[in-house]
């Protein structure tokens, strides 16, 4: 019998699986195995039934043969009791996702993460602070079209997922989707229409699905071999941090509201890190959250782009001189998981979290002054 791999699909919900309800809308929908045990692209139904079907592995899919490997790929999809809306994760969400791929580390080659599209940039960066050490691949993906439709991109995405899980060594927090698999903490959605919903706004993705699936190793983050094949975690976040989107209407009233009781703030904002520089008002709420030691990260609004530690423009200079850091590359959904994470070590001075968020520690930045 050829080399087997074992794979773990956690299924928490999503598009993937969902059905409209009595009121004509999505829901995520129970028992989503049988749905795909008889979908002949994802499970190998008389393999099974002639080696595993009378075994201790009954309870497993079989991919079938296929090009992209010898191996025989294995996969056992572990159902949440409660199915949800990505819309309605909370930190909680993935800190059980985090806490279950440490449980059954050694059980399994790799884990795919089904998860709904809506907040997988968040839940891709926030699983990738988590798991400081993770040596197995871990693939987050989902569908915009549910798997009981007959467009469904679901089967595909599952597909290569799993392939990728089972035959690359890459040990970090991916996402896979459409054709291209992305590093979790550089990942955005950018569309709820389009099969292709993700991209990677200032990094290249680790992998696309061509003919072959094939990553480069100067991509990954760690050299092949340089972490142990063990799973640690930090499963103790911040819950005290936010996004604020600087606006024309922005009042310091507003900038007052959402920094009070707040650890840290993800300041989105204009161009290479802009603000209205006739605002003072504004300004001195910002100076005055930082030196009551509120992290706020300046981040900019553009799609694509970096905000550097050194203003370009006036308008950039004043948050500089209040104590903004910088956020440099990193996605607004990559800063906040970050702050969420660093914010709670608490054994770190306000001045080493500063530099630990302008520090890359997960790939999710280029910092060009380190």
């Amino acid at each position: 019998m050829a080399q087997m791999k074992r794979i773990l699909v956690i299924y928490t919900g999503g598009t993937f699986g969902m059905l409209k309800n009595e009121k004509g809308v999505l829901v995520p929908q129970k028992n989503i195995e049988q749905v795909v045990r008889r979908l002949p692209q994802l499970h190998d139904e008389e393999y099974w039934t002639e080696n595993f079907a009378n075994t201790n592995v009954k309870d497993y899919l079989v991919l079938p043969d296929g090009k992209d490997t010898e191996l025989k790929v294995l996969y056992k999809i572990y159902e949440y009791e409660e199915l949800k809306d990505s819309s309605d994760f909370t930190l909680d969400d993935w800190i059980k996702m985090a806490r279950d791929i440490k449980r059954f580390y050694h059980d399994y080659d790799g884990f795919v993460v089904l998860h709904g599209t809506d907040t997988t940039a968040y839940g891709a960066s926030i699983l990738s602070f988590m798991l400081e050490v993770v040596g197995k691949t871990v693939v987050l993906t989902g569908a915009q079209i549910p798997i009981f439709q007959p467009r469904s991109d679901g089967s595909n995405n599952l597909l290569c997922a799993v392939l990728i899980a089972a035959t690359q060594h890459i040990p970090e927090v991916t996402v896979f989707f459409g054709s291209k698999l992305f590093r979790g903490t550089r990942v955005k959605k950018v569309s709820n229409t389009r099969i292709h919903a993700f991209d990677s706004p200032n990094f290249p993705p680790l992998l696309e699905a061509k003919t072959t699936l094939d990553v480069d190793p100067k991509m990954l983050i760690h050299p092949a071999g340089s972490v142990p094949n063990e799973c640690r975690i930090h499963d103790k976040l911040s819950r005290k941090v936010y996004v604020l989107k600087v606006a024309p209407t922005i009042t310091p009233e507003v900038i007052r509201a959402v920094f009070d009781n707040m650890e840290g703030v993800v300041l989105e904002t204009y161009g290479n890190g802009n603000m209205p520089i006739k605002r003072r008002d504004i300004y001195r709420e910002i100076e005055r959250a930082v030196k009551n030691n509120v992290l706020v990260v300046n981040v900019t609004q553009c799609f694509n782009g970096t905000v550097l530690g050194k203003a370009i423009y006036e308008t950039g200079l004043l948050l500089v001189e209040c104590g903004v850091v910088p956020a440099f590359d990193m996605t607004s959904e990559a800063v906040l998981a970050k702050l969420s994470y660093v914010l709670s070590k608490t054994e770190l001075s306000y001045q080493q979290k500063v530099e630990l968020m302008k520090t890359n520690i997960r790939g999710e930045l280029y910092n060009p002054q380190h």
